[in-house]
């Protein structure tokens, strides 16, 4: 009885632990450059100061339709008084592309910010530098 106890006690902390592991915000939205981190919300600046620069850069625009409620006057629709209204607006967004490539025994890193600001952190294959 009492090693199906401790068998199971090792399952539960094992399977704990690896929900830990895949929970960790850092790993999904991060980098880590040596000893350092650059995460989601970093700005370009402080991504190149802890990573250096990339070994490859990309930029574009994309335009966006922004929605938003705006008060307005108000009138009458379909017995309702309505005092807003949905306004739309094409805006610019910069988008920048970096690719880290940290050599042949780690992944590729593709990183890509909005507006200057770190948004997302994918991992590709393995590295071709030696």
């Amino acid at each position: 009885m009492r090693s199906t106890t401790v068998f199971m006690g090792t399952i539960f902390l094992g399977a704990m632990a690896a929900l830990l592991a895949l929970g960790s915000p850092a790993s999904a939205e991060s980098v880590r450059c040596g000893s350092k981190l650059a995460s989601e919300g970093d700005s370009l600046y402080r991504v190149r100061s802890v990573c250096g620069e990339p070994d490859a850069a990309d930029r574009r625009i994309d335009v966006r339709t922004v929605r938003r409620k705006v008060r307005g006057p108000c009138f009458k629709r379909d017995g309702r008084l309505v005092c807003e209204h949905v306004e739309e607006r094409s805006v610019e967004v910069v988008i920048d592309e970096w690719t880290y490539d940290f050599g042949s025994r780690r992944f590729v890193r593709l990183l890509t910010f909005e507006d200057g600001k770190l948004v997302s952190v994918r991992t590709d294959g393995y590295g071709t530098k030696e």
